[in-house]
């Protein structure tokens, strides 16, 4: 019996017993620049005209302050705006492209935002460029269908003048044989 004793004693024991559980990390989120930009463009949503370019101009105004050092985040995420103009994004393309190389400590996810609207600032470039051209090609082939149209205007005005003519001419060819008959009759 005592060793059925001692045997539930440390085996309760050896359930009290526990390794100890090193500290847990604490992890710190830190908010980049890129961050504060895409956090701000989706805050910023649902501005109407009227709201956007109200907080437009008074962020630009703030932005080109001389005295104003810090990261041009608030008037990069304006220019992301869905009722930025183009100018505007790409003024806030352009800031943006400055102060990463004038602060190259910048995060790279910075950078990376730099590189991202070059790219799509490319991608519209290059729809506008086929848009124009689609244009083009559209103005060519409507005054190639309005001077075919012209063509077959002109080919059916003469086809009916032909077609009188041709009856004109039968008529004629109708009274030819009516006087050769009667020619013909009056001989015999």
């Amino acid at each position: 019996m005592s060793v059925l004793v001692a045997g539930s004693m440390l085996s309760g024991c050896a359930g009290l017993w526990r390794e100890p559980e090193p500290p847990k990390e604490v992890i710190k989120y830190q908010e980049t620049a890129t961050d504060a930009i895409l956090a701000c463009v989706a805050e910023n949503k649902k501005y109407s005209r009227k709201e956007f370019n109200s907080a437009y101009k008074a962020t630009l105004a703030d932005a080109n302050r001389p005295d104003n050092n810090a990261a041009p985040s608030a008037l990069v995420c304006l220019s992301l705006h869905q009722r930025a103009t183009y100018k505007q994004f790409k003024g806030g393309v352009e800031v943006l492209g400055r102060y990463t190389k004038a602060h190259p400590e910048s995060t790279p996810s910075l950078r990376g935002l730099v590189q991202l609207l070059q790219r799509l600032d490319q991608e519209k470039i290059g729809k506008w460029a086929q848009s124009s051209k689609n244009l083009d090609v559209k103005e060519e082939l409507e005054t190639e269908n309005r001077d075919l149209l012209e063509r077959i205007d002109t080919l059916e005005k003469s086809s009916t003048e032909d077609q009188a003519r041709i009856k004109g001419l039968q008529q004629q060819i109708e009274q030819l044989k009516n006087i050769e008959n009667i020619i013909k009759n009056r001989e015999r």
